[in-house]
């Protein structure tokens, strides 16, 4: 694998972990399936590129403590709940006068 393929993969590969994040933010899920509903529609809309970091990308969520996997499934760890739903609760916050 040549230095810009592998550049590509590593942008790809912090560009599909941020997505799926995304997902899970915006539909508040704790476990979404990779083959159907939200995450699988989304999913099917990756270019090739992106397709081919997905993988990568939750093995590296998963390793960060982030996530794990059941099948065809991920899912946020309590870990991955505080930190994903937490980020959205933040926002929302009005600053204090």
């Amino acid at each position: 694998m040549g230095v810009v393929l592998q550049e590509q993969m590593m942008d790809a590969t912090e560009h599909v972990k941020r997505d799926l994040v995304h997902v899970f933010r915006t539909y508040k899920a704790p476990t979404l399936s990779l083959n159907v509903g939200p995450l699988g529609t989304h999913i099917r809309g990756y270019k090739t590129l992106w397709k081919d970091a997905l993988q990568p990308a939750i093995d590296a969520l998963v390793a960060e403590g982030l996530m794990e996997r059941h099948g065809s499934k991920i899912a946020l760890t309590e870990q991955g709940k505080e930190e994903v739903f937490a980020y959205k609760t933040a926002e929302r916050r009005h600053p204090l006068p």
